[in-house]
């Protein structure tokens, strides 16, 4: 069954459009990708629409506050909650001393995907983020408007809740 993302959409959680590699998408809509690494992010909850490089937005998620900390933290932390290589989380964030990992609560895979050529036949001006950009704002309301009325087939919920011990032992 079909919903439109209005029906799960939260009007006081800011809304953000970011961007992700193929690989990291297929990692998150199967559920083994639950946490996102950033050098730095935005670390309040926030909802996101999630273009793939290359592709579109396949995806909205839902996210928890971010977790900030020493790179070493952070990669401990994958390494715990979701398994993820030490080594190669080290790498990616060691340029900086600290880290971000954002907690993935919920995901819902688009039934259609919406293509560049999709977003700006709606906003002309519209480009891809870096890192991020809100949406929520009002230059963006026809985009956000269009975003929302997309409808979703496939949905998934992360149980956070069974992995808060290990999540406190280093986030007391």
């Amino acid at each position: 069954m079909t919903q439109t993302i209005t029906t799960i959409y939260d009007d006081q959680r800011p809304t953000l459009l970011l961007a992700l590699h193929p690989d990291a998408t297929t990692a998150v809509l199967s559920g083994h990708k639950i946490l996102e690494f950033r050098k730095r992010f935005f670390t309040q909850p926030f909802q996101a629409f999630v273009y793939t490089t290359g592709r579109g937005i396949q995806f909205f998620m839902r996210c928890g506050a971010a977790y900030q900390g020493p790179s070493s933290t952070i990669a401990k932390l994958g390494t715990l909650v979701q398994h993820s290589d030490f080594a190669a989380t080290m790498a990616y964030l060691t340029p900086n001393a600290t880290g971000v990992a954002v907690p993935i609560q919920a995901t819902y895979r688009l039934t259609n995907t919406v293509t560049l050529a999709d977003l700006r036949a709606v906003t002309p001006q519209v480009a891809i983020p870096q890192t991020y950009t809100f949406l929520d704002q009002p230059q963006r309301a026809k985009l956000l408007a269009y975003l929302t009325r997309q409808t979703y087939d496939l949905s998934r919920q992360v149980d956070w809740h069974r992995r808060q011990p290990m999540v406190r032992t280093l986030f007391p």
